[in-house]
């Protein structure tokens, strides 16, 4: 009898141990975001085009908890119109050509980032010098953070390195719309001059609004968000995008 006691406690007691582990595993979100040099933050699925080549895209991560290390790493994932062959990605090395599918650092490695820190290095960042023959070419990327096994957990970020010749140098991320105001109660007003896509994203990423500005005055619903800081992205047709951060009250 005391066997078949010990063993249901026993096994009670790894059921718990599994139960906190899953539930740790389960709350391990996003613990980074990546902003550029200027101090624009770089959201998922945002498009980031150039319409001159060696166009420098510099980037820092950060870490947004204030007591734990994370473990970066970013995969190139494809390519439009072109490879690898003539960009350069520097993330703690400098990795020139890259490939389609592989994970950077290579081999493995990480980029281990401090609480409240970022990656401290003014030299990351992504770089074409590829002309497209006149084409268009879209180089598709993506950070994500791993524990310490190497395994991905969280929430990833994707973005687009754009290179369009189309875009003249005045054009380059612009869009013709801008936001009346950064501090909103229950309308976001944006006077836009063309046809412009609205998402706003929060603190933590996530999207929560998405709506199509039409030319002119618009107004946008934002009184059942929650009090708080948000990322409002505009971008056009022309893959110009632009990132704004708000504060609803």
């Amino acid at each position: 009898m005391q066997k078949i006691f010990n063993l249901i406690i026993n096994y009670k007691m790894k059921r718990n141990l599994f139960l906190l582990f899953a539930f740790a595993t389960a709350l391990a979100s996003a613990q980074f975001n990546v902003e550029t040099h200027g101090g624009d933050q770089i959201v998922d699925g945002q498009v980031i085009a150039f319409g001159t080549l060696n166009a420098e895209l510099g980037y820092y991560v950060n870490n947004e908890s204030t007591t734990d290390e994370i473990y970066m790493r970013i995969e190139f994932v494809s390519a439009v119109n072109y490879n690898g062959v003539d960009m350069q990605l520097c993330f703690g090395l400098c990795y020139d050509p890259i490939i389609e599918g592989q994970f950077y650092p290579q081999g493995g490695g990480v980029i281990t980032i401090q609480p409240g820190e970022n990656q401290n290095t003014d030299g990351d960042k992504f770089l074409n010098y590829n002309d497209g023959g006149g084409n268009l070419i879209d180089y598709n990327f993506r950070f994500f953070q791993v524990d310490g096994g190497g395994n991905e957990i969280g929430d990833d970020l994707s973005f687009t390195y754009r290179y369009d010749p189309n875009l003249s140098i005045a054009d380059q991320n612009l869009v013709n719309a801008k936001i009346a105001s950064t501090d909103v109660r229950d309308v976001l007003v944006v006077e836009a001059l063309e046809a412009t896509q609205l998402r706003i994203f929060d603190i933590q990423g996530r999207l929560v609004v998405s709506v199509q500005l039409n030319a002119g005055n618009n107004t946008v619903n934002v009184a059942h968000l929650p009090s708080q800081m948000y990322l409002v992205e505009m971008s056009n047709d022309r893959g110009a995008n632009q990132v704004t951060k708000i504060v609803k009250r």
